[in-house]
């Protein structure tokens, strides 16, 4: 060892913890910033998701006609009883799409559905079976399991709604609200 060796100053030791954790902090605030980005946008369009048992008939034929009614009404009872919707479904569905699921239509835009169904899907709250109701495929036994309205939909609901309230004060009282806001 030399002497001017000795004269150079020894390293000090530096603490790199903070810059660590700084790393770490920039590393989440990236991923979560990422995961905001990524995230799948709301809806812009109203959807629903029904289930629903479906018992096709011959219109040619009025003895199948009663026959298909029969059925769904027997249906109807049996769940009305407490039996499961998703079981009758399977068995008894004449919709080879939807029956393997239980009768689960999937989310569907607005629209999407014959009109007595689509009307039904839209104004039934969430949950209740359904009358009988006929459409060009056949009867259907319907519940309405969940729905999506848009920001612009549900605000014209209301707006809807309270018209209904001036109108009923100004007449005195009216039936029921409109249908749109009996749903939901």
């Amino acid at each position: 060892m030399e002497i001017g060796d000795l004269e150079k100053p020894v390293e000090e030791y530096k603490d790199r913890t903070k810059l660590v954790w700084a790393g770490v902090l920039c590393a989440f605030v990236a991923m979560v910033g990422a995961m905001w980005f990524m995230q799948k946008p709301r809806a812009q369009v109203s959807s629903v998701r029904a289930r629903h048992i479906l018992i096709t008939y011959n219109s040619a034929d009025a003895a199948d006609r009663m026959r298909a009614i029969e059925r769904v009404t027997d249906i109807r009872g049996r769940l009305l009883k407490g039996e499961s919707f998703e079981r009758l479904a399977r068995e008894f569905s004449e919709d080879p799409a939807s029956s393997r699921r239980g009768g689960d239509l999937g989310w569907a835009p607005k629209g999407s559905f014959a009109k007595a169904f689509e009307e039904y899907c839209w104004t039934a709250p969430v949950g209740e079976l359904s009358d009988i109701i006929q459409t060009e495929y056949g009867f259907h036994l319907i519940r309405v399991d969940d729905r999506h309205r848009t920001a612009a939909e549900e605000y014209e609901a209301e707006l809807d709604r309270k018209a209904w309230e001036l109108e009923k004060e100004k007449e005195g009282g009216a039936a029921q609200p409109p249908a749109a806001e009996t749903a939901q």
